[in-house]
This record gives structure tokens, C-alpha cells and sequence, in this order.
């Protein structure tokens, strides 16, 4: 026997809401982006930096955009085909009260990892920071790269 159910649009309305505030909490929010600070009192905030990743014949280029950071905030590391950019940054304070009207330019310390596909050449890795753009060229290992094959005819 098949039951009718009467569509409702004030229900289905709330239930996309509903779907799509768990679609943007599960986007943007993650328990291991929040960390206690050090002497605080207070949770420091750990957030994620806007990233590209994409890869040549020869190599991976990983690009995110750090505005306002030197080369002394990052610490850049790799094993085992993973690379890990951890930044840092300290929250400047105004020398006097102020009330906020707007703070989007809230920067916070970072961590993002990337797991290559192939094997890389990681004493050959280079890291360039320029116009808040930190790139670092991960070389692919030679047995990694893409090899063209001509045919011999007989």
C-alpha cells in the first residue's frame, strides 16, 4: 500500500536551512583547528589559509596567500612525501581601546599538510615569498615523472 505524504514548503524550508548551516559548519569549522594559547587563558585560534596545489611534468607547486607574513612565520617541512606549512602569527593590539565594527582581518596560526601522489625529491624543494604569496616547487623523484615512449619501426 502506498501512503501519500502532503508536501509542506514551510517544513522543507527550515530542513534546507537546517542542511545548509551543517554544510557550512562542516566546510569551514574542524575541532583541530582550535588550540589553547600559551599563558592566555583564552583558546588561540587555528585556521586555514587559502591554498593551490597543482603540478607540472616536473614538479608539484603548492601556493597560498599569506598577506602581511614574512619568511620568519612559516615553518616548512618535508617527510615521507608529505609537506607541512605551519604558520605563525601574532595578533598586533591596539595601543588603546577600540570597539570593532567590522574584524575580517583576523589572521591566525595555520597548518596545512599535502600528501604527494608520487615520490619527491625533497632536498631539492623551494620555498619563494612574494606579495603575500608563499609557492613552494616540490620537484617529482625521476622514476616519478611522465616518460614519452617512441616506437620504433620495423
Amino acid at each position: 500500500m502506498n501512503a501519500f505524504v502532503r508536501f509542506n514548503p514551510e517544513q522543507e524550508a527550515v530542513s534546507l536551512r537546517d542542511a545548509m548551516n551543517q554544510l557550512f559548519a562542516e566546510s569551514f569549522i574542524h575541532p583541530h583547528q582550535f588550540r589553547h594559547g600559551h599563558g592566555h587563558g583564552m583558546g588561540r585560534r587555528r585556521g586555514q589559509v587559502p591554498m593551490d596545489l597543482y603540478e607540472t611534468e616536473s614538479d608539484y607547486v603548492v601556493s597560498l596567500a599569506v598577506p602581511g607574513l614574512t619568511s620568519e612565520n612559516f615553518d616548512i617541512t618535508i617527510e615521507q612525501d608529505v609537506l607541512t606549512i605551519c604558520g605563525t602569527v601574532e595578533q598586533k593590539q591596539p595601543e588603546q581601546e577600540v570597539r570593532y565594527h567590522v574584524r575580517e582581518q583576523n589572521l591566525c596560526d595555520f597548518n596545512r599538510s599535502v600528501r604527494f601522489p608520487t615520490t619527491v625529491e625533497a632536498e631539492k624543494v623551494q620555498a619563494s615569498l612574494n606579495a603575500g604569496i608563499l609557492t613552494i616547487h616540490v620537484p617529482k623523484a625521476e622514476t616519478a615523472r611522465a616518460r614519452r615512449i617512441d616506437v620504433a619501426a620495423s
